[in-house]
């Protein structure tokens, strides 16, 4: 996903639309998506703000949350295959988890797998 647009455009969109201009010529004028016009239309009379959303989950529900928790798990453990590791995590947290996940969240707080997938910190940081 991309960032944001910035507020000011944002601003001057709607204000083009409120003085009475149409959509499409909005549209071409400032170089803005018709449906982001329309997004921050609704937002307005939603919320009276057309502010960005701001702490937003990115990506899919992710199943490990709490890194500081994770990184405690990985040190005693990080002789482990992420095979060896996602059984230790499903018994420790009865809650199903995949490799992928794991990996994931392995990059996360610098930690990588080599190709024998036993882990390694990283030097950089």
């Amino acid at each position: 996903m991309s960032n944001p647009l910035s507020v000011d455009l944002r601003k001057r969109v709607i204000e083009a639309i409120d003085e009475g201009f149409h959509v499409d010529v909005v549209v071409k004028r400032f170089k803005v998506s018709r449906r982001s016009v329309y997004t921050w239309l609704e937002r307005r009379r939603q919320a009276g703000s057309i502010e960005p959303k701001i702490n937003y989950q990115k990506g899919h529900s992710h199943k490990i949350k709490n890194f500081d928790e994770f990184k405690k798990f990985v040190e005693p453990n990080k002789h482990c295959t992420v095979k060896e590791m996602v059984a230790k995590w499903e018994e420790i947290n009865n809650e199903s988890i995949s490799e992928s996940s794991i990996e994931r969240a392995l990059k996360k707080i610098s930690y990588t797998s080599k190709k024998n997938f036993q882990l390694c910190g990283s030097k950089a940081r």
